[in-house]
């Protein structure tokens, strides 16, 4: 008896007394392995039930959902609401900088308008306009073009100069009688004068298919700092002076960042520039105490020692400098 007790009492004791004493959390236990090697063996067999407690709980999820979302939508309102008065904060400190510039800018205005005016500076050449759109971008591995709907009939020419709202954009190489070619300056045969403000370097700026073209032929020995900005230069009389081009890069080779982009482009402006008069195309000026010859008189004219006085000889036509430039 006395062992059948001790028996007893180490069997509900032990791992078998907690079995015993739980039969149903065991029996589920062993059911709930079961179902896991079935569902590990065979994934297909629940499938369809899956999808059918999740079609039956979609409409519940839903009913659900809505006054979740409609509370995050109030979240995100409330958010708005702060980060709106706080960039209405900023745009008033920047409306009153610009505010002050704006009045800077005016003053400095009159006082360069007076010193011009004292010291007789002929004003600049007038650039007119033309609005056009880009109707196709013809950019490929080894060009870089893009196609106007402006021609011959709105003036345009050769050479011109093509800008959008950000800054230099390209040239115009061939015209039609309503459309253009315009050579972006990243293509290989881009070749423009530029001016380094700050340190007042000029260089040519070499397009090479890349995004960003190189500065070429500057004077030996001039140190750049990256930032420049770089602008036009009115040599070679293709375009007027000051449009903006970019800045240089940070790099060991001298490269530009340019102001506007090659796919950003949709609206562009091609500038009319007409320079000054050259010297060498300008009338020559009267003999001092000469009178000016009356309107319809001979021009006088210059005899050599026995021969017959002939007319004299008119000067060579001299070719304009643009004429010269490639492209």
């Amino acid at each position: 008896m006395a062992w059948d007790r001790k028996r007893r009492r180490g069997f509900e004791s032990g791992p078998f007394g907690f079995i015993t004493q739980n039969l149903s959390l065991a029996f589920l236990t062993a059911v709930a392995f079961a179902v896991l090697v079935v569902t590990r063996a065979q994934d297909g067999i629940f499938d369809g039930v899956r999808e059918t407690i999740t079609d039956a709980g979609a409409p519940v999820l839903e009913v659900v959902a809505a006054p979740a979302a409609e509370v995050k939508r109030l979240g995100d309102g409330v958010t708005s609401i702060f980060s709106v008065y706080e960039e209405n904060q900023k745009l008033r400190e920047e409306n009153a900088r610009l505010r002050s510039n704006l009045t800077e800018l005016a003053e400095l205005q009159r006082k360069t308008k007076r010193y011009e005016e004292l010291l007789k500076i002929r004003p600049d050449d007038q650039v007119t306009f033309v609005a056009a759109r880009v109707i196709a971008d013809a950019t490929g591995p080894f060009a870089r073009t893009v196609l106007v709907n402006a021609g011959r009939e709105q003036g345009l020419t050769k050479g011109q100069a093509v800008v959008d709202e950000h800054g230099l954009l390209g040239r115009v190489v061939t015209t039609g009688n309503r459309s253009a070619r315009v050579l972006l300056l990243t293509d290989l045969n881009s070749r423009i004068p530029v001016l380094i403000e700050g340190s007042n370097l000029k260089a040519i700026m070499v397009g090479d298919n890349s995004g960003q073209p190189m500065l070429e032929y500057l004077p030996p020995g001039s140190r750049i700092t990256a930032g420049a900005r770089i602008v036009t230069t009115a040599d070679g009389k293709m375009f007027p002076p000051g449009i903006a081009v970019g800045t240089v890069a940070e790099g060991k080779s001298p490269r530009v960042k340019l102001f506007t982009g090659e796919s950003r482009a949709d609206f562009v402006r091609i500038l009319k520039f007409t320079p000054s008069l050259d010297v060498d195309d300008a009338a020559p000026e009267p003999l001092p105490g000469a009178q000016p010859p009356k309107e319809g008189a001979a021009q006088p004219t210059t005899a050599t020692p026995g021969q017959p006085a002939a007319t004299a000889p008119r000067r060579p036509k001299t070719t304009p400098v643009a004429a010269l430039m490639p492209g």
